[in-house]
């Protein structure tokens, strides 16, 4: 079988290009890859899509949130992510990263792929997406990582020490999983002395591709926390671990058994435009009593009423 792997550090807004790098894997050998480089959407859907019309199966960790039902504030699983590495960008559709405009809507629309990752584990072929956030992705890569990783050029903490840090274990982990040219060029990175923000997305870029890896391979350590309502597929540490399902439990989180449900009807019913499914579905519903979908569905039987209520808007029953 013919397997495609895709890291893509997005940048968000667009504005910018991110850091784009793949590998193909046939029957589980190296046999295609390209090593970080700079690309903005389109170029990443550009090469996506031919890994789709080449591979039997393709997989994009991406670091961007794709899962944003909330109109304010951050998602549960950013206060999670927030407990081990801090300093986690909220996202919600209210800030200008996530709007009716923001890039990335129109990406998922015209990819439309399948987007929930414990299918992406065990599916054959298709086109599939999963979340990475690498800052708590590194969390669970290094052995005995700083109490805050400060890697980003552009940030005011930065150390060139954390940058080696982060390149160093990025090529070791390139190493074990044989890629080669993968380890090269992030040992490479970390020789940087003045390392950009550019050099930053596209080891981002990498660290998400070793996440579909580890992903993909079923590695122990690495989970998935949250559901719909937000998620990261990560890595963790036997300590991280413990930090997490504290967290998580505080925050009602998920730890390696979200639920997908809720958003795949509300996709659906808005004919695969996810911009106006999550809009949606954190916009108050008279048919629940005031309450937005998203909040509805925290309860004991919530669940089950927002899908009822989007069954009877799919058969033009009123509400």
């Amino acid at each position: 079988m013919r397997c495609a792997y895709i890291g893509f550090d997005s940048a968000w807004g667009g504005k910018a290009p991110g850091g784009l790098c793949y590998a193909v894997l046939d029957n589980g050998s190296l046999c295609e890859s390209a090593t970080p480089t700079l690309a903005t959407f389109e170029d990443a859907k550009g090469v996506i899509e031919q890994c789709r019309e080449e591979a039997d199966y393709t997989l994009v960790a991406i670091d961007q949130p794709t899962m944003v039902p909330n109109h304010t504030g951050m998602r549960p699983v950013e206060k999670v992510a927030g407990a081990i590495q801090p300093g986690v960008q909220p996202a919600n559709l209210n800030s200008n990263m996530f709007n009716r405009t923001a890039p990335i809507w129109a990406f998922l629309d015209d990819l439309d792929p399948r987007e929930e990752p414990l299918e992406a584990q065990r599916a054959t072929e298709g086109l599939h997406l999963i979340e990475v956030f690498p800052g708590l992705a590194l969390r669970g890569l290094l052995s005995g990582p700083p109490a805050s990783l400060s890697y980003n050029p552009k940030g005011s903490k930065f150390t060139i020490d954390h940058w080696r840090l982060v390149a160093e274990c990025t090529s070791a982990q390139t190493n074990d999983l044989g890629m080669p040219a993968f380890s090269s060029w992030a040992a490479d990175a970390s020789g940087l002395t003045k390392p950009s923000k550019a050099d930053q997305d596209r080891l981002d870029a990498l660290i998400c591709l070793v996440v579909a890896l580890k992903w993909r391979q079923r590695d122990a350590a690495t989970t998935v926390l949250g559901d719909w309502r937000g998620y990261m597929v990560t890595p963790l540490s036997p300590a991280g671990k413990v930090k997490v399902t504290a967290a998580a439990a505080k925050h009602c989180v998920p730890v390696g058994c979200g639920s997908w449900g809720v958003y795949e009807a509300a996709l659906a019913y808005f004919d695969g435009k996810h911009y106006d499914a999550f809009e949606w579905l954190g916009h108050p519903s008279a048919a629940l009593g005031g309450e937005t979908p998203l909040d509805r569905a925290k309860k004991p039987e919530g669940t089950q009423d927002v899908l009822d209520l989007i069954g009877r808007l799919e058969h033009g029953i009123p509400t």
